[in-house]
């Protein structure tokens, strides 16, 4: 049991350290809330409420912000077709 609780720990150190290398926002998002869940599970093991309430808040925030960015760029990809057919409505001639 011992072992796999260090292994756990270390494993969520690694990713964490990984996650701030990474070149985008949203991989630092991804990897970031798997070492969170990863931290969590080590200090749930060791008892540590203070970390467990910090990887807990950690999680949720990077839940927030990616969905945000899903959220954003699915915008992102529907705007086109929103922006031709704004400028097909404003081609046509207004009726007096």
């Amino acid at each position: 049991m011992d072992t796999w609780r260090e292994i756990v720990g270390w494993a969520g150190s690694a990713l964490l350290i990984i996650s701030i290398l990474q070149p985008t926002i949203s991989r630092l998002r991804w990897l970031n809330l798997g070492a969170s869940a990863m931290l969590m599970a080590y200090n749930l093991m060791l008892g540590s409420a203070p970390m467990v309430a910090l990887n807990i808040t950690l999680i949720a925030i990077n839940c927030w912000y990616l969905f945000v960015y899903m959220r954003s760029a699915r915008a992102a990809r529907a705007e086109p077709v929103v922006a031709e057919g704004l400028s097909e409505a404003s081609e046509r001639p207004v009726s007096r």
